[in-house]
């Protein structure tokens, strides 16, 4: 078993005590000394995150203090193994974690999970393999459609060396490749090892082709190796539909946590994720910056060797981190294959033809409250742009709670800036 790498980040809370409680006063999270300078209640919470590229990316919020900025003091943050995800967040040994929806559908029989908010794509898997070797862009420039060439692509492992980690999360990628090219796992000679290992076994000839992450795959490339079938290949063909097979090539990573938990620390969960939309938007707008903070957290935590502008290569590529607006098809637009419901209710069908799961037994809507936390920051949004009409000729205190409001919707906590330009309405009359 992987060790549990853990990184603590002690934050110092702003100890500030200028205006009454805008809201938040039913949340039961932990209860941090004092409020921001916004008023806003401050809360003291433990964040989980996994050892890659894509999920190490809050780190940037860490050490931007996007947290502090909305009440938020994390007062552990720790880089675990993505299969024990699910069981400390049951375990309560964190509030809210780093993860794919996907990965947590297996462990839906154990524990209540949902993922509150969307970071990033995760496009980055793919079959690696020896440089000389022909790919899916090979095949397709020869003429052949995209199913033809997938099956050309894959015909190459007949007989071969397959090496790819056992975790949960590629599961779903390497099996629907397989059923793509009209073989099974039975066609290769497999090798499931972790990635260090099976990189290992790649740079010594002893393997042939391998699935893994980031990671892995960059080292590959650094060597020369190969993608002869990436997930951007597979997801090209995807239609629209939770029956499409296709959409399963791709990750819709985020924020999660138990239901029980949102529950009762509804305000915060916004808070949450409106620290998510800010992280986002800063990578889009400054992906230099990001990736000077990003690139140390993803070498210590992964044991990798990227460099800066590798790096920003990721954010371009393989983990593009999707804004605020950049989301709003994923949850209003049912044509997009990108839409929410369509890669996670497509996991869930896989896991009920696999026995796992009774048909209809889960749904999308069990393990994501994205789209409703989106629409109810949405709402606020829209509340907040209607009080700020009426503040054109503020002053004074009004004034100041104005800016303070126009400050909380300029970093997404739509929460707070309806709050706070609700009371500086009030100070009007």
């Amino acid at each position: 078993m992987k060790k549990m790498i853990r990184v603590t980040v002690c934050l110092i809370m702003t100890a500030a005590l200028t205006l009454a409680g805008c809201s938040g006063g039913s949340d039961k999270s932990k209860s941090a000394e004092g409020k921001t300078e916004a008023g806003i209640p401050q809360v003291s919470l433990k964040f989980a995150t996994e050892p890659y590229p894509d999920h190490t990316v809050p780190y940037v919020g860490i050490e931007k203090k996007f947290f502090e900025d909305v009440g938020i003091t994390l007062e552990k943050v720790d880089a675990i193994d993505a299969d024990k995800v699910p069981s400390v967040l049951i375990a309560g040994n964190y509030d809210f974690a780093s993860g794919a929806p996907s990965l947590f559908i297996p462990s839906m029989g154990q524990g209540d999970f949902t993922t509150f908010a969307f970071s990033n794509l995760f496009l980055g898997y793919s079959v690696m393999a020896p440089e000389g070797t022909k790919t899916y862009s090979d095949f397709v420039k020869e003429g052949m459609s995209g199913e033809e060439a997938i099956k050309a692509a894959l015909g190459q492992m007949k007989g071969k060396v397959f090496t790819y980690p056992s975790e949960s999360a590629i599961k779903p990628f390497i099996d629907l490749c397989f059923q793509k090219a009209g073989m099974t796992l039975d066609d290769v000679e497999n090798e499931v090892i972790d990635d260090s290992n099976g990189v290992a076994l790649m740079l010594a000839g002893r393997a042939d082709f391998k699935v893994g992450g980031v990671p892995a795959a960059a080292t590959l490339s650094s060597k020369g190796f190969v993608p002869i079938l990436s997930a951007k290949d597979i997801v090209e063909t995807a239609e629209p539909s939770e029956d499409s097979k296709e959409v399963r090539s791709i990750l819709h990573n985020g924020w999660t946590t138990t239901e029980k938990w949102a529950e009762e620390n509804h305000d915060t969960v916004l808070r949450l994720a409106s620290v998510c939309f800010r992280i986002n938007q800063y990578v889009n707008d400054d992906p230099k910056e990001a990736a000077k903070i990003h690139v140390n957290y993803v070498n210590q935590l992964a044991g990798t060797e990227f460099t800066e502008e590798e790096v920003q290569a990721l954010y371009k590529t393989s983990i593009p981190l999707y804004t605020w607006d950049m989301q709003k098809p994923w949850f209003e637009d049912k044509e997009d294959a990108l839409y929410w419901e369509y890669e996670i209710g497509s996991t869930i069908k896989m896991y009920e033809d696999e026995g796992m799961f009774k048909s209809g037994e889960y749904g999308p809507s069990d393990i994501v409250s994205a789209d409703k936390i989106y629409a109810e920051l949405k709402e606020l949004k829209a509340e907040a742009d209607s009080n700020f009409e009426k503040l054109e000729n503020a002053d004074g205190t009004a004034l100041e709670l104005k800016e303070k409001a126009e400050y909380q919707y300029s970093i997404f906590n739509y929460l707070d800036a309806r709050n706070l330009s609700e009371q500086a309405v009030k100070e009007m009359k």
